[in-house]
């Protein structure tokens, strides 16, 4: 048994400056520090993605002068607690070092070892102001890349039957992507001035195009004429996805007249 550890987690996606002077001052709160990392599924789960997969976060920590162990641990419950008690099975008295975000009113781990003399809590290490975040950098970082692309001006738009995303918007087209849930129907409507063609990407889409209906498939194309009546729908279980290109000389969702819709909305 080690009579002393001190401990630090987080998901470390990607390692920063802030992250290197919190391990590093929580290093010196004793002669062993452990680092535990976060998991793919916690990342996803507050995130919604991760950038690095933990085998290579943990390959980059361990690799660091201050650290001594880098430890897997259950945070299926979103919190550290399975890391505190995997160290007190080695040492007889853990520090658990809080970055300067936390404190003993905001982090569930104090209320589960508070009365644990075993367990010791700092609040603030590595400094009380927050140098700077993995979601900033990722953040700041997606803003550059689309810039440099010119994709800065995606739009995303729910809609009661799924949602659309507009990639590409210039002054006589427009592709964008249609993601239609099991059972959606878009309204029945039709444009004064534009013409479209859809392609199937995957998934089964009912078209319904001036009074005939027609089943498309992954890889599927039909085009929607100028003023053509039609309707798109999902009657599978799984989801539909279309690729949409509109061309015309006006492109707005104005130019949707609609005839019908399941949802109420205004016809």
């Amino acid at each position: 048994m080690k009579p002393l550890v001190s401990l630090v987690t987080g998901g470390f996606d990607p390692l920063h400056q802030g992250h290197l002077e919190y391990i590093n001052e929580a290093k010196t709160y004793a002669e062993h520090l452990i680092v535990g990392i976060n998991s793919d599924d916690w990342l996803e789960r507050k995130k919604n993605l991760f950038l690095l997969p933990w085998v290579e976060r943990a390959a980059v920590v361990e690799n660091l002068k201050s650290v001594d162990e880098v430890i897997e641990f259950d945070d299926s419950d979103g919190t550290a607690i399975n890391a505190i008690y995997k160290c007190l099975e080695i040492a007889d008295k853990v520090i658990f070092a809080n970055g300067g975000d936390r404190e003993k009113t905001n982090i569930p781990e104090y209320k589960e070892f508070q009365t644990n003399s075993r367990v010791e809590f700092v609040y603030s290490t590595g400094g009380s102001n927050k140098i700077n975040s993995s979601s900033w950098l990722i953040e700041n970082f997606t803003k550059k890349y689309l810039s440099t692309f010119g994709l800065e001006n995606i739009i995303s738009i729910d809609a009661p039957w799924g949602s659309h995303t507009s990639y590409i918007d210039e002054d006589k087209y427009k592709v964008k992507q249609l993601f239609v849930n099991p059972g959606g129907v878009l309204s029945l409507q039709k444009h004064e001035h534009r013409f479209e063609h859809w392609v199937v990407g995957s998934g089964e889409a009912t078209v319904e195009l001036d009074g005939k209906e027609f089943t498309l498939y992954s890889g599927d194309y039909i085009e929607i004429p100028l003023q053509s009546v039609h309707r798109l729908r999902n009657k599978s279980k799984d989801p539909l996805v279309v690729v949409e290109v509109q061309c015309g000389d006006i492109l707005e969702e104005s130019d949707i007249i609609r005839l019908e819709d399941s949802y109420g909305r205004e016809t």
